[in-house]
C-alpha cells in the first residue's frame, strides 16, 4: 500500500512540474508580446467591430489550411461556447486572412458559431504569430498575459484562464 502512494506522488510530482514549466514558458512568451495593433481596431468577418468589453479574452490563431488547426476545431468549438456562454470571458478567433472566399467555406462547412476576424501580414507580423495554432490569452485591461502554440491541453488552458481570472 505503502508504494501504491508513493508511486501517486511520484507521477504527480511530474505531472506539476511539467504543468508548471509549460505555463512558465508560455507566460514569459507573452512578455515579447506589445503589439500596437490592437484586436478592438479589427473588424469580424461579418464585418462587425470587434470589442472586448473589458473580459478576460482568448485569442486563438489559426489557418484554414493548417491540419493541426482542424483537429483541433472541436476542442476550440467547446472552448468558445464555455468562455462565450459567460460575460466573464470572451473568444475570438484570428484566421490568417489569405483567401475570404475559402474562409467563408470553411466557416460555413465546419459550423463555425465564434467570431472570425481575417487578418493581415502587418497584424500577424505585430501579434509574432509564426506557427499555427497559436493563441493568447489577455487580462481585463487588455495586457497579455499567456502566449503558446500548438494543440491546447485542456486542462493546462483552463488552468492559465484561471490564473488569469484570479491575478
Amino acid at each position: 500500500m505503502k508504494g501504491i502512494f508513493k508511486k501517486s506522488y511520484n507521477v504527480l510530482f511530474w505531472v506539476l512540474l511539467f504543468l508548471g514549466i509549460t505555463i512558465s514558458l508560455s507566460s514569459f512568451k507573452a512578455f515579447d508580446l506589445k503589439p500596437s495593433i490592437s484586436l478592438n481596431e479589427m473588424k469580424t468577418f461579418e464585418g462587425a467591430n470587434y470589442d472586448s468589453k473589458n473580459q478576460i479574452t482568448v485569442v486563438y490563431f489559426w489557418a484554414t489550411w493548417c491540419g493541426v488547426c482542424s483537429a483541433n476545431l472541436p476542442l476550440i468549438k467547446f472552448y468558445s461556447q464555455l468562455l462565450e456562454d459567460s460575460s466573464r470571458f470572451s473568444f475570438i478567433s484570428v484566421e490568417e486572412g489569405d483567401n475570404l472566399k475559402e474562409l467563408n467555406q470553411y466557416i460555413i462547412e465546419n459550423d463555425l458559431k465564434f467570431k472570425v476576424i481575417p487578418a493581415n501580414v502587418s497584424f500577424l507580423k505585430e501579434w509574432k504569430v509564426n506557427s499555427y495554432p497559436s493563441f493568447v490569452i489577455l487580462d481585463r485591461s487588455g495586457r497579455i498575459r499567456f502566449a503558446d502554440s500548438g494543440m491546447m491541453n485542456p486542462f493546462s488552458f483552463f488552468l492559465r484562464i484561471w490564473i488569469v481570472y484570479l491575478f
